[in-house]
């Protein structure tokens, strides 16, 4: 038998911890553990616009969050995003490797795309176990100005839905209810600041009501028995009549009341032989991942008042359910606590221009350095119109998956937190009725564990014939080399969490008896082999607004003819750069010589033996066997050096035997051992290789067998803009990209710096979302003004 505990207070009197043992309580409690078994992690992407011109490039940096711990999911790696077109077809897909819950990527808006709408998803295998909508979705749009210069909007007449729906689910006659309020368009965006009346069959007015900029408002009612009302309204000179939903003879209405510090609950009856006074019901409050839950008795009053305290509620959303003794859901309300949740909004800021180059300096009140902090960036003129998403980073984590559909303009509700936007927050939660979680599937079908929580890819080595029980797997961009050995019998190994890039191949050679190393007789079956479908159970994303047209502006020809060659060169001074700073930090953590390959060193062309043999080494190779002294050791019991090669350390150098130098990075030669003890009397040698050289030789002297990786993760380029002929036109104002950066990490004085391109402008806009200190979330904007430091920008 469970005990189900709740601290709770009555609202005349303070009644303190109660412990009640209940059969229906234990089993509630008995199935939530059940489904909440499985953890659940939430995925967010911030993309760098909404609307796109054909040919830019769509940046995106993903955010996996712990459904339940809110904080960023440290377990998976793999996550799929892939865009579709208006019919469902992927246009675009990759896998993006995760690491400390983040990753980013892009994709190129290149000829597969015509003008039209995009939907943008991102999802892990894991997320198909269970069917509350933790996926990503959101809505984009592609504009192509060559073979769509002029579309016009078409207005067609507009018809709207209006809902009047109870809170918690339930109208009784005679009792006061609070009905939520939602008015929206054919194309689902809310209708703003409509006003109306609710009235009676006779047209009699009871009261009125007014919605919010998005369609939504809240309307207190007390309805009598076998009496049909109305809501009336006008929009557009067009007159609405719209029936309310009927009330019920019998039942019980909920309310929840914000008290600041604490939600008052009040629920109602009217008995009945649905709803008897004399039955036990329980009330339950969870978040998908804990429950809490207390009894409820209509026995001695027919209203009961409850006082919960928010710090006895969860962080962020709550699902509160009325349920009647065999645990059968009566009403549901949901709740939104931000008690214990941080949002850094204020941004202090310094820009200057050095060499074209506009160099921004960011700040954030209250970061602390020695927790993870990461942000992207989205760096647009000031006043564009190609950034509308509905979410950010917040209200995709804490909101979307818990509700049943999409919601317009959901970030608005956590930008600048204030008392209106609690109220508009509660609004929007009345009208949403019951949550994303079925009571069903709660009680009777917790999830299955049929997909994978994937780390990187396994692949099976499954052999036809081998000749040795000894092979080398040559190591990847983000894997170490191995060695593996084969007992007796074993016809395959498998190996785990290998993380390819796109480009890259497996390479694995079978060590010879003679030492040498051939290519094997083997074949490779890697898993996943390709992007898992998945099949949405929830439309949560909504075409945005309707934009201004580019043929409302004059469009100017833009250059993407010259992009990839942009690109290229681009990436070759990056590169430079990259490895220029690398060899400066290996070179300082070392206690010998380093000794650089560039791609033309003639010295490639060498064998291990005669490169060791010039480096104070003796090297003899003999039929397959390879021993290597030093001809002035340190210690006179051992001139044999320590051997590492791709960080694996040998036992012998068989491996070594007519080892060419063709495949080399660095070579780091310790004459002295230091570090080593007495083991090192010999010098320490470490022989780290470039896969990127191995895969692009075919001069057919290979002694690896190559495997193509079917599926492998997306390589992170900088990101690229294209070029257009002016940076003041209106339709760069509106369209126009100026720079995306996606990981912008603070230094050690928690200061995050990025730069872009100077096109001239006297005042842009970045658009920032992140994680911060840990766990708590970076959102909003701030402006730039090249040259002037505007303090405390916001």
């Amino acid at each position: 038998m469970k005990w189900i505990v709740f601290l709770f207070s009555s609202v005349l009197a303070v009644t303190g911890l109660v412990a009640q043992e209940d059969s229906g309580l234990d089993q509630l409690f008995s199935a939530f553990t059940s489904y909440s078994e499985l953890p659940r992690e939430v995925a967010y992407v911030h993309i760098n616009k909404s609307v796109f011109i054909k040919g830019e490039e769509l940046g995106f940096k993903a955010y996996v969050m712990d459904k339940g711990t809110k904080r960023r999911s440290l377990e998976t790696r793999n996550l799929y995003c892939i865009l579709t077109d208006s019919a469902n077809r992927t246009i675009k897909s990759k896998m993006l490797l995760i690491e400390e819950g983040v990753g980013h990527g892009s994709f190129r808006l290149d000829s597969l795309f015509t003008t039209g709408t995009y939907v943008f998803r991102a999802y892990t295998n894991w997320m198909q176990n269970f069917s509350e909508p933790n996926y990503y979705e959101q809505t984009l749009e592609v504009i192509d100005p060559e073979t769509d210069e002029y579309r016009p909007h078409t207005i067609s007449e507009k018809t709207l839905d209006a809902q009047f729906l109870p809170e918690g689910g339930r109208a009784v006659a005679g009792l006061e209810s609070v009905y939520g309020i939602i008015i929206k368009d054919a194309s689902g965006q809310g209708v703003p600041n409509l006003e109306g009346s609710i009235t009676d069959k006779a047209g009699q007015e009871i009261t009125r009501f007014k919605v919010n900029p998005f369609g939504i408002g809240r309307v207190g009612l007390l309805l009598g028995k076998s009496q049909a009302y109305y809501a009336q309204f006008k929009d557009n000179e067009k007159e609405y009549r719209i029936p309310l939903p009927p009330t019920y003879p019998e039942g019980i209405v909920l309310k929840l009341t914000d008290l600041k510090t604490d939600i008052g609950l009040s629920l109602e009856m009217v008995p009945g032989p649905v709803t008897p006074k004399d039955q036990s019901y329980h009330l339950s409050i969870h978040n998908g991942d804990e429950i809490k839950a207390f009894p409820i008795s209509f026995t001695g009053n027919l209203k009961q008042l409850k006082v919960i305290p928010k710090a006895d509620l969860y962080r962020g959303m709550n699902v509160i359910t009325l349920m009647d003794q065999n645990s059968r859901p009566l009403l549901e309300r949901l709740y939104f606590n931000d008690r214990g949740l941080e949002f850094f909004e204020a941004f202090r800021t310094r820009s200057v221009i050095d060499s074209g180059q506009v160099k921004v300096t960011l700040e954030i009140p209250g970061l602390d350095t020695r927790a993870f902090s990461s942000l992207s960036l989205s760096v647009l003129p000031d006043n564009t119109s190609s950034y509308s998403h509905d979410h950010n980073l917040p209200s995709y984590a804490l909101l979307q998956p818990y509700v049943n559909g999409p919601v317009q303009n959901a970030g608005y509700y956590f930008e600048d937190i204030d008392a209106r936007k609690r109220y508009d927050l509660d609004n929007l939660l009345i009208t949403q009725g019951w949550s994303s979680y079925s009571w069903n599937t709660v009680l009777n079908h917790p999830p299955l564990y049929r997909f994978d929580f994937e780390k990187g890819i396994s692949y099976t080595v499954r052999f036809n014939k081998r000749d040795s029980e000894d092979f080398y797997i040559y190591p990847t961009a983000n894997n170490p080399s191995q060695l593996l050995k084969l007992k007796d019998g074993e016809v395959d190994f498998t190996v785990e969490e290998f993380y390819p890039r796109e480009g890259e191949k497996l390479a694995i050679s079978e060590i010879s008896k003679k030492g040498g190393t051939t290519p094997p007789g083997a074949a490779v079956h890697f898993k996943p082999a390709g992007i898992p479908k998945y099949t949405p159970r929830f439309n949560i994303s909504i075409p945005g607004p309707p934009q201004e047209r580019i043929s409302e502006i004059e469009f100017p020809p833009i250059s993407f003819e010259n992009l990839e060659k942009l690109q290229l060169l681009d990436e070759v001074v990056v590169t430079k750069k990259r490895d220029a700073t690398r060899m400066e930090k290996l070179r300082d953590r070392s206690n010998g010589r380093l000794d650089f390959f560039e791609i033309d060193d003639p010295r490639r062309n060498l064998t291990l033996a005669s490169y060791l043999s010039g480096r104070g080494f003796i090297v003899n190779e003999n039929l397959g066997s390879v021993s290597i002294i030093s001809r002035t050791p340190n210690s006179p019991n051992n001139a044999r050096p320590i051997v590492y090669l791709d960080g694996i350390l040998l036992q012998d150098f068989t491996l070594l035997y007519n080892f060419l130098l063709i495949d080399i990075d660095y070579i780091e030669i310790n004459r002295s051992g230091i570090g080593s003890g007495i083991m090192g009397g010999g010098g320490v040698i470490k022989i780290v290789t470039d896969p990127s050289l191995r895969f692009a030789r075919r001069d057919g002297t290979l002694s690896f067998n190559e495997y193509e990786v079917p599926l492998a993760y997306g390589v992170q380029k900088r990101f690229y803009t294209p070029v257009y002929p002016s940076y003041t036109s209106a339709f760069f104002r509106k369209f126009g990209t100026v720079d995306w950066h996606p990981d912008v990490r603070s230094d050690e004085n928690g200061k995050f710096h990025f730069q872009f391109k100077d096109y001239g402008l006297e005042r842009l806009r970045v658009f920032v979302s992140g994680i911060v200190n840990g766990e708590s979330y970076a959102l909003g904007s701030f402006s730039v003004m090249p040259g002037i430091d505007p303090a405390n920008s916001q």
